[in-house]
């Protein structure tokens, strides 16, 4: 595609793909009844030993380790992540800012919560005859089905309550600052790129790649097809198959470049190839409409508070959060890198998630990069 994806905890609270496979994957659930999941009362939070300390608070390491498992099941590769030097810590350390805006969050965004969660919890039961390997993993690190809803409802809670504190003129006031960047726009192109789509490697200098830009362009003016010619020159594998169109969007997605000419180049003709990190595009908008605020659609709008949103929970826990923390003491990792020793074992605690967890957070609508799709 022209723009990269919406990181983060996307879809609908900025939990990245890893909500969404919450509620996709096949996890498994114990064969007994349902039990009434204490929403205040972390799981495990009474036993083993205190890892963090803060206001009004503190985590175990019985209940960190379960989180950490929480996301090691529902994403995989997580695992890798927390390998990393201090990336134990900073989960630790957002893991205590969730728990700190949980308690703040009020009663309508615990209900808002509350229909996500009864889809969380059907999936879960839904799924608990069919996969054996997610129930073996449960059980050995003690993470009931109980503990994986309460997680849950904390991260859909902390996400409604920052969603709900988003004021209107908060999100008007970024449409006001650049009313063009929400044109609704089509357009055709073709990208010539520098570097090859599927390697990353460069493909074509800066010189050849401008000067086949423009024989592209020459062909199209002399009525060469969009179709035909996407499909064997473009390197954008979001709408080469497509004849290089993107119908319909706002302009906001797409890099300064790209943006301009879609802002300002003339409806109908073809244009100068036009320079990005990505290569040379050859342009054709075929529709620029404006918008006012009460015409851009609710979608976009909604994708506005998310970004808001986000970059508070952001400042929140690079601002607020390290004065509220008051111990972090996590055991010593040993890892013995001389040793010739085939014991490659980690931290017990150690199965668990990434930089794109459910702790991040991301801005669900930054500015997104454009270019080929990888």
């Amino acid at each position: 595609m022209l723009h990269n994806k919406q990181r983060s905890f996307t879809g609908k609270r900025g939990l990245s793909a890893m909500l969404v496979l919450l509620l996709s994957l096949a996890v498994v659930m114990s064969a007994c009844g349902k039990k009434t999941v204490d929403v205040t009362k972390a799981p495990a939070s009474d036993q083993g030993t205190v890892v963090a300390e803060y206001k009004d608070g503190k985590v175990t390491d019985k209940e960190f380790d379960r989180y950490i498992s929480f996301f090691s099941i529902v994403n995989p590769s997580a695992e890798a992540y927390l390998s990393i030097e201090g990336m134990k810590e900073q989960f630790l350390r957002e893991y205590v800012g969730y728990k700190i805006l949980y308690s703040r969050a009020d009663a309508k965004a615990k209900d808002a919560a509350s229909a996500d969660v009864k889809t969380f919890v059907k999936q879960f039961e839904e799924a608990a005859k069919s996969d054996a390997t997610m129930k073996a993993k449960m059980d050995k690190a003690g993470l009931t089905n109980a503990d994986a809803e309460w997680f849950y409802r904390m991260i859909i809670t902390v996400m409604d309550h920052s969603e709900q504190s988003v004021k209107d003129e908060e999100i008007k006031a970024i449409y006001d600052k650049a009313p063009t960047d929400f044109n609704n726009v089509s357009l055709r192109h073709i990208l010539i790129g520098f570097k090859d789509p599927s390697t990353g490697e460069e493909k074509l200098k800066k010189e050849d790649a401008l000067k086949k830009a423009k024989d592209v362009k020459a062909e199209l003016e002399k009525g060469g097809d969009w179709t035909e010619l996407a499909k064997k020159y473009s390197d954008d594998e979001g709408s080469k198959n497509k004849g290089g169109l993107y119908e319909n969007q706002a302009p906001r997605v797409w890099v300064e470049a790209f943006k301009k000419a879609a802002n300002s180049q003339e409806v109908g003709k073809i244009g100068d190839p036009v320079e990005t990190e990505y290569g040379y595009h050859v342009i054709k908008v075929e529709k620029r409409e404006t918008r006012t605020w009460e015409q851009v659609p609710d979608t976009i709008k909604k994708e506005l508070r998310q970004s808001i949103s986000t970059n508070n929970l952001n400042k929140f826990m690079s601002d607020e959060l390290p004065g509220l923390i008051t111990k972090i003491e996590l055991p010593k990792e040993t890892t013995d890198k001389t040793s010739n020793s085939t014991d490659t074992s980690k931290d017990s605690g150690q199965a668990g998630t990434g930089t794109d967890t459910g702790t991040s957070t991301d801005t669900n609508t930054e500015k997104k990069e454009e270019g080929a799709a990888k």
